[in-house]
């Protein structure tokens, strides 16, 4: 038996009635993956505070998460790189939103340019996640529709002069254009 917080939950969880042994290990899996969440979000909370970027880091992850469960894109091959991976990722982009020096021009392309891959690209399946004909057809729809409404408020931010929530709006579609791009290139190379 493993020994992980998961396990010990879903064992209390089955000991008590409130979860059906059959199903004990779909619980624990999805309670390990809600955990790893957390661990992922309190991190990157963690990190804006410390750079006293904490709502930036918040919009940014308002932006990219809807974005990317439809886009896909790519995936590290443990949980462990996935988070480590996640951590230079978010400092890249409060230090992109910080230091780059942004103007009408520059955002208006970088805006542009992430919106137009992830609508010819999303979206990118992972080898642990494929999808179906019809599923594929969803996740496109939806992948365009969640960045065609984020581009569009990040547009309307930005001309209504609240940039930095507009740049974090901006980023996470950079994010999940770059996620897809390299996911391309990972299951071309597989």
């Amino acid at each position: 038996m493993k020994n992980t917080v998961s396990a010990r939950i879903t064992d209390s969880l089955v000991s008590a009635g409130a979860v059906p042994s059959e199903d004990k290990a779909l619980y624990e899996y999805g309670i390990r993956m809600g955990i790893l969440m957390v661990i992922n979000v309190a991190t990157a909370l963690l990190i804006g505070l410390l750079l006293d970027m904490l709502w930036q880091s918040i919009v940014f992850l308002i932006a990219y998460n809807p974005v990317r469960s439809y886009a896909g894109g790519y995936h590290a091959s443990s949980q462990l790189n996935c988070y480590l991976i996640s951590i230079p990722m978010i400092l890249a982009v409060l230090f992109g939103i910080k230091l780059v020096p942004w103007n009408d021009y520059i955002s208006m392309i970088v805006l542009l340019g992430a919106a137009i891959m992830i609508e010819i690209l999303a979206p990118v399946e992972d080898s642990h996640k494929p999808l179906r004909g019809q599923e594929k057809a969803v996740y496109k729809r939806k992948a365009r529709l969640y960045s065609g409404l984020i581009a569009g408020a990040a547009i309307v931010l930005w001309f209504l002069d609240m940039k930095q929530i507009s740049l974090s709006i901006i980023m996470a579609l950079v994010v999940a254009a770059v996620m897809l791009i390299l996911g391309a290139i990972k299951n071309k190379i597989n």
